[in-house]
């Protein structure tokens, strides 16, 4: 558990969160990771690891009304919305964007899965537990956890790494496939901006400080649960996304 000796001023405060969160970073990759960037992984993997981020996809556009639902404040709600009508679909508005769990089902399908089987599969156990620890940031605890474990610049860079190392390590995966990692490259960036401006607005507190630099320790935290479920279940085990699913 993080914690400030006092309240920082807002500079401080977001050069503190980012800095956090880059050092709890700094750790030897997770073994699922390490497998995926040198190229490693099995088709039958990748389709258990896709299968089993669809669920964490689809939880984003629930975290995002969360925030809209539970915030007070109608500076953050209108900054906010663009965002969860992106991650809801922007043919909402007229726009060509569709829901942005249809483009990873788009990505399950270029590794060969069936998109309605997926939908409508249920996650393993310990990655259920994981994203809606995630998810319930927002919800039950408060709207500014919310924010704080919202995408930003990190993972805009995840993304185009990710892009790249399914471009040269698994290029037989459609390119009409990866518009996720295209889209996400791109407006993370903008909604990091966003997350930082609220951040540094309304994280007024020591208290409100920590629990932000927490609430994002928590995501890290997450993903690792989520990467630990996945390997043990797909690599260790052996077991495909089908069978996986069945057991669920």
């Amino acid at each position: 558990m993080f914690k400030l000796e006092q309240k920082l001023s807002p500079d401080a405060f977001i050069n503190t969160f980012f800095e956090v969160n880059k050092n709890d970073h700094q750790r030897p990759p997770h073994p699922w990771d390490a497998l995926f960037r040198a190229g490693k992984c099995t088709r039958e993997q990748l389709q258990g690891w896709a299968k089993e981020r669809y669920y964490f996809t689809k939880q984003v556009p629930i975290k995002e009304y969360s925030i809209l639902y539970n915030c007070p404040h109608t500076d953050v709600r209108r900054m906010w919305l663009p965002k969860a009508i992106e991650e809801e679909g922007e043919d909402l508005i007229g726009k060509p964007g569709k829901p942005h769990p249809e483009y990873w089902l788009d990505v399950c399908e270029g590794l060969g899965m069936n998109r309605d089987f997926v939908k409508n599969s249920e996650p393993l156990f310990g990655v259920k537990f994981a994203v809606d620890s995630f998810a319930n940031a927002a919800f039950g605890t408060s709207w500014l956890l919310g924010v704080a474990v919202s995408e930003g610049d990190d993972t805009a860079r995840a993304m185009t790494r990710d892009l790249d190392v399914f471009r040269t390590q698994y290029k037989w995966v459609p390119e009409d496939a990866l518009e996720f990692y295209r889209l996400h490259a791109g407006v993370d960036v903008e909604h990091g901006a966003i997350r930082k401006d609220i951040l540094r607005k309304y994280a007024t507190t020591k208290e409100l400080q920590e629990e932000c630099i927490n609430a994002q320790i928590m995501k890290n935290n997450m993903r690792r649960v989520m990467a630990d479920c996945i390997y043990m279940t797909y690599v260790v085990q052996g077991m495909n996304w089908e069978s996986a699913s069945a057991a669920a």
